[in-house]
């Protein structure tokens, strides 16, 4: 029977073995069978080095790396035409500048002086907040070099613009036995309203006695405020360059004729934006 069963016994031999299967326990609809996903954090577009060596030319080593010989030159300035073996280089990920943040620089200044997005910027140096501090190195990309020079020149200037066309009706100042907190521009309903420097949109809509209005967040605890709206162009999250139309002029709210109500605040107080205008 053993061998017709197909199974040979020897007395003290081995004993056959019985193959078990085993049943995967089935996925319910309460059981998740996934394994998680990591999040990896944002990489920064890396700047490298590389040391000279005999026979290497600035258009040479331009082409290896996939940037232009001003990208080159311009992220190393002290190095002359005439590159030398064991002279160190620094090599930029594109085209592009290194800029330096200066005192009073914020992020969307930075992103109007070079003509590109906030999230480009962001993007590149893996920042994940609108934060920049003073000595920070950002690594712009595909901008030129001829702009660094005024990004510099700008650090030192005033900031604002001026946010409509119009003439002042009423000054920055006590009245009536209250501040009044900003300068009122008049001019007619529909009078374009600009955007008196770069920033991020944190108010757009009705806000009580300013009727229509959008505030403005420049960074370095500046904001801008601009009342009495008869529309609006921009929403909240929103990034504007300087001189950007954002509304139109208007009458709404507690106001006595047609006019922009415009404020600064630094770092939550009212200042008198004449102090920061051309």
């Amino acid at each position: 029977m053993a061998l017709l069963a197909g199974i040979w016994a020897f007395p003290g031999g081995p004993k056959p073995v019985l193959q078990e299967t085993i049943k995967a326990p089935s996925v319910t609809e309460n059981q998740i069978m996934e394994a998680p996903t990591a999040i990896s954090p944002p990489q920064a577009m890396a700047i490298s080095h590389y040391v000279v060596q005999a026979g290497d030319t600035l258009s040479g080593i331009a082409q290896h790396y996939g940037i232009d010989v001003e990208t080159l030159t311009g992220a190393n300035p002290a190095v002359s035409e005439l590159i030398h073996p064991g002279d160190q280089l620094i090599i930029l990920p594109a085209k592009g500048v290194i800029h330096q943040v200066n005192t009073g620089d914020t992020l969307w200044d930075i992103a109007y002086t070079y003509g590109i997005q906030v999230d480009t910027i962001k993007s590149a140096n893996a920042k994940t907040s609108d934060q920049v501090d003073v000595g920070e190195k950002l690594f712009i990309p595909g901008a030129r070099w001829g702009r660094a020079d005024t990004a510099v020149a700008r650090a030192s200037a005033s900031r604002f613009i001026w946010p409509t066309k119009g003439e002042i009706s009423s000054s920055f100042g006590w009245r009536w036995g209250r501040l009044h907190a900003g300068i009122d521009i008049a001019n007619d309903i529909g009078t374009y309203v600009m955007s008196a420097r770069a920033g991020r949109v944190i108010w757009a809509g009705w806000r009580g006695g300013y009727g229509y209005a959008v505030m403005l967040d420049h960074g370095g605890g500046y904001v801008s405020l601009y009342g009495h709206l008869d529309d609006y162009f921009v929403e909240i999250g929103q990034y504007v360059r300087a001189g950007q139309r954002i509304a139109s002029m208007g009458n709404t709210g507690n106001s006595t004729g047609p006019h922009l109500h415009f404020e600064i605040q630094k770092d939550g107080q009212p200042v008198d934006p004449i102090g920061f205008l051309p």
